[in-house]
């Protein structure tokens, strides 16, 4: 694994949980509302950027751009329900379960191989998550399907922003997430919520959850197409452990020996994974 992946997914993660730490906060909004925030935001800022720059903004893939987009605001809509209905670490480790997805899906559309080995890593990180789940709430059958849906969507969306790697710049599948979200969020706050207008400390927190979208997804779409969507992707596995860091520091969620066990074996699994021997020619390289 590339060290530079390592920084981004690092960057990714943090700025993810950030987002996530908002979103379970502002729990007086719907979840369609609290992703058109996210996404409006983020689209302002990717226009900007993109036009600053100089970049055509509807990119040269636009099928797989499109359904980048469709499968990211899916997963983003589900996933913000399962933050706001159960305690913040639960929720992010259901959803963090999208590498072993991502790995599977990369592996017959990318033809991507992965190692036996880190396909044994890779399930020492899924013992971590259940034991991580153990020492939570016991998941109702909805919100576990709920947590599953979501992880194997956002699978779907990683591997559109590795086809895009050769065709488009980050910025522009950045670009298309919030052009696809925008419009599909605020459909269904129409149809199905009503909109609840935010005060002026809410204004603030809605800003930095764009901003930190931003952030968030140009550091993982880097990272995405700058190494092979398993390695990337696995370090993503670290935002399980901040949000049992945030659920616990802000929203009073307990941390028991369980969870403590739990996110130790899922560093363990993410270290042994992105751990490579490397030759002396690769050194030299």
């Amino acid at each position: 694994m590339k060290g530079k992946t390592v920084l981004l997914m690092i960057v990714s993660t943090i700025a993810f949980a950030v987002v996530n730490g908002i979103v379970k906060y502002l729990d007086g909004y719907g979840e369609y509302q609290l992703v058109f925030f996210r996404c409006i935001v983020s689209l302002s800022i990717s226009f900007i950027q993109l036009k600053t720059l100089r970049i055509p903004i509807w990119g040269n893939n636009k099928p797989v751009l499109i359904t980048r987009g469709v499968a990211g605001v899916i997963a983003l809509v589900m996933g913000f329900a399962l933050i706001k209905n159960i305690p913040l670490g639960t929720a992010v480790m259901l959803i963090y379960l999208s590498p072993i997805f991502t790995a599977l899906i990369a592996v017959y559309w990318l033809k991507e191989k992965i190692k036996s080995v880190q396909w044994l890593y890779l399930l020492v990180c899924v013992f971590g998550v259940f034991i991580l789940k153990k020492g939570e709430i016991s998941l109702t059958l909805e919100m576990l399907l709920l947590g599953l849906g979501a992880s194997s969507i956002a699978g779907l969306a990683y591997n559109c922003v590795r086809v895009c790697r050769k065709t488009d710049h980050p910025l522009v599948v950045v670009f298309y997430f919030p052009l696809i979200g925008a419009p599909i969020s605020f459909l269904l706050i129409f149809l199905f919520q009503e909109w609840v207008w935010p005060t002026m400390q809410d204004w603030l927190l809605i800003l930095a959850l764009g901003g930190f979208t931003q952030i968030a997804q140009i550091a993982l779409t880097k990272a995405l197409q700058g190494d092979t969507a398993a390695n990337a992707i696995v370090l993503k596995y670290l935002g399980v452990i901040h949000a049992f860091f945030i659920g616990w520091f802000f929203f009073n969620e307990t941390i028991t020996l369980l969870s403590t066990a739990g996110i130790v074996i899922v560093l363990i699994g993410i270290i042994l994974f992105s751990w490579k021997t490397k030759s002396k020619k690769q050194i030299i390289n």
